[in-house]
């Protein structure tokens, strides 16, 4: 790769979505549960959910208005989170597709979370309360049940971290066992099908504050180190750039009559 070809801030810049796509899916999803903190608990009645929109519309309608517009932009995060592995498999590189398919599986999921809340915004208190509620219902399962993409990211990130043989690789041998580690939580988040009460409800700690919580810190240690990739490559072709070229042929003094 040439000094030439090698755009930092463009790749910093995509970097940079990771910890916006935090900041805009918090604030988003924060008005349809009072800020996240507590989430809504999935024994209210379909009555007690029509409520939770009918009092705050305008917050929970821009809520979702900003869930959807953050769905593209964690792809762009975690599309250069990825090309930094890509070269570890060779010319075959089965899990840098396998990546790209689970983003634009995530990316969807992220969309449709703002959709169903989205539209169960938009007839609460005009519709059969139970519509409304099965509504609300398929987006907080939007949430926690649908962890398999991201998990699948993350175990074929890790796998192409592992691979990488090189002397000075874009990350350390540790980031895969911590993309390991983060993935059991995606899988834990699932349990919620089976509770409506407790730590594995939708509002307990097993099933959305842990999952959540490590999600959200392993973007942003992803972006850091991602950013130091960044800068690392960076140096070395600055480096590289200002050694001779030793295979220029040395410049001919004349000769003296």
């Amino acid at each position: 790769m040439s000094a030439q070809k090698f755009h930092p801030r463009v790749l910093k810049a995509c970097v940079w979505t990771g910890p916006v796509f935090c900041l805009m899916w918090l604030a988003g999803g924060g008005p349809l549960s009072l800020f996240i903190l507590p989430p809504e608990s999935a024994a209210h009645t379909a009555l007690q959910t029509v409520h939770t929109y009918t009092e705050h519309l305008t917050r929970v309608q821009i809520g979702c208005v900003l869930m959807i517009m953050s769905s593209t932009i964690y792809c762009v995060w975690a599309i250069v989170v990825s090309l930094y592995t890509r070269e570890s498999e060779g010319h075959r590189p089965a899990l840098f597709w396998t990546q790209m398919l689970s983003l634009a599986c995530c990316e969807v999921v992220v969309m449709m979370i703002g959709f169903f809340w989205g539209v169960a915004a938009f007839r609460a208190g005009h519709i059969a309360p139970q519509i409304t509620q099965t509504l609300n219902d398929l987006g907080w399962f939007g949430v926690l049940f649908t962890g398999a993409p991201f998990a699948m990211y993350m175990i074929a990130l890790a796998g192409s971290i592992l691979l990488d043989k090189s002397e000075r690789p874009a990350f350390p041998r540790w980031v895969a066992y911590y993309n390991l580690f983060t993935t059991f939580f995606m899988f834990e988040a699932s349990l919620l099908i089976f509770f409506k009460h407790g730590a594995f409800a939708q509002n307990g700690l097993m099933v959305f504050y842990l999952p959540m919580i490590v999600f959200f810190v392993w973007i942003m240690v992803m972006s850091r180190l991602t950013f130091k990739a960044i800068n690392r490559e960076r140096d070395e072709l600055k480096s590289i750039a200002q050694m001779p070229d030793l295979d220029a042929p040395a410049a001919r003094t004349p000769v003296a009559a």
